[in-house]
């Protein structure tokens, strides 16, 4: 007797739902091939706390240590930067 799955889609299975993966700072200098670093990130953060103003590349706090960036705002960072 030979074993075969059900390879039939659960019309009642959950889902969940799709997320845009947030970026860390490592993430981020990555992608970026090294345009952005860490450390700047961190600076811009620390620069726009003490100052009152907004930072280059809006992010959001998780934790005390720990921050994310959506891929679209390092991206409209990056044109800023373009020379034509």
């Amino acid at each position: 007797m030979a074993l075969t799955l059900n390879t039939k889609p659960n019309p009642s299975a959950r889902t969940a739902p799709s997320i845009t993966p947030y970026l860390t700072p490592k993430q981020v200098a990555t992608m970026t091939g090294g345009a952005l670093t860490e450390g700047q990130l961190k600076q811009d953060r620390m620069e726009a706390e003490a100052n009152g103003t907004p930072p280059k590349i809006p992010y959001y706090r998780i934790s005390y240590r720990k921050v994310h960036y959506k891929p679209d705002d390092v991206r409209a960072y990056l044109e800023t930067l373009r020379v034509e």
